[in-house]
Parts: C-alpha cells; structure tokens; sequence
C-alpha cells in the first residue's frame, strides 16, 4: 500500500453561488493559486516534495 500524507488543508472564501455573488469576479484559478500558496509557506514545503495535490468543491456556482 502507498503512503499518504496529509499536511493541512485551507478553505477559500465562502460566498453565495451565484452568477451575481461577491465571488462572481474571482476566477477559480486565483482562488486555488493563493490556497496553494498558503499551505506552502505554512508548512515551508519545496514544491518537487509534493506529488499529488487533492481539491473538492462543494457548491458549484448557480446550485
């Protein structure tokens, strides 16, 4: 069995999913760019360390 890891996790902001939402703007990119930032610089991680990196969404936009 492969080992697995799990450091941290980190949540984006929470807004209302709709097309007229205080998120509607942000693309999702950014909004995975800067999760992934933060759980770099918190765990002083080098990014060759990392093999695979897991994300879920809970609500897309307009459900």
């Amino acid at each position: 069995m492969a080992e697995a890891y799990i450091y941290d996790c980190v949540r984006t902001p929470r807004g209302k999913g709709r097309p007229d939402g205080a998120l509607h703007e942000v693309p999702p990119i950014r909004l995975a760019s800067h999760v992934l930032t933060r759980l770099k610089e918190r765990n002083k991680l080098s990014t060759d360390q990392v093999d695979d990196i897991v994300f879920g969404v809970v609500e897309p936009v307009g459900e």
